[in-house]
């Protein structure tokens, strides 16, 4: 889901003849930055346009478009004369995307708390309870349940960068690190915030999504100092 001020940069290059084929650039887009997330491409590999291009059955030309917007969003680092490579993982990147999830989610959790209907309540808890088998399976519940909560803030602003931020943090696990850990009480974390919600307590829903959040980045930290996460940079 791309942030609402892309789609309108693009519909406006789209509408003045610069962008020709939206339909091919989303593609590609889409294609390199799954193959980003799931660790396909691992962090600081190099990615070649002319390889690409032939993958995808199409020109350079939406290829390097569809880079380009990667390389904004910060999933790509560009060289001068060298072309993109993988982003790496930096425990910037890590505290940077944790601090806005902290502050849009705690938001969003304290809003749905005043807002949430009886039937995204009870999706909320159903998706807590959501039996997984493996990392993967884990992920999606886990970004399901957050991003109901964002809907049922109803913002739709703040949906589409939370998405973001779990995109990002499902990159930083995919190259490697343990899930077991990050999965490690989360249902019971989840449940209490659905609870908190149900109860239509705004400020116990703020506090509960906050805590869950920064002991998910207390793990990531830690899993960083023992060298579970490859790939991870120093800026």
């Amino acid at each position: 889901m791309a942030p609402l001020g892309e789609k309108l940069a693009r519909t406006c290059l789209y509408t003045a003849g610069i962008l020709t084929d939206t339909s091919q650039v989303d593609r590609v887009y889409a294609s390199i930055k799954a193959g980003i997330i799931d660790g396909r491409y691992p962090p600081g590999a190099p990615l070649s346009e002319p390889a690409l291009a032939s993958a995808h059955g199409m020109s350079r030309t939406p290829v390097r478009e569809g880079m380009s917007r990667l390389w904004q969003e910060g999933y790509l680092d560009r060289v001068q004369g060298r072309g993109y490579f993988v982003g790496r993982v930096t425990v910037q990147s890590i505290n940077d995307t944790f601090d806005v999830r902290r502050l849009l989610e705690g938001a969003a959790a304290a809003r749905a708390a005043e807002l949430a209907t009886p039937g995204e309540v009870s999706l909320l808890r159903e998706l807590a309870e959501l039996p997984t088998r493996d990392y993967r399976e884990g992920e999606v519940a886990n970004a399901r349940f957050h991003l109901a909560i964002a809907e049922a803030a109803r913002n739709t602003l703040a949906t589409e960068l939370i998405e973001r931020c779990l995109a990002q943090i499902d990159r930083f696990l995919s190259p490697g690190a343990s899930s077991s850990q990050f999965q490690t009480g989360a249902s019971q974390a989840h449940l209490r915030i659905a609870g908190a919600i149900a109860r239509r307590d705004p400020a116990a829903a703020r506090a509960l999504m906050e805590d869950h959040l920064d002991c998910g980045s207390s793990r990531m930290k830690a899993a960083l100092l023992r060298g579970e996460i490859a790939g991870v940079g120093v800026r």
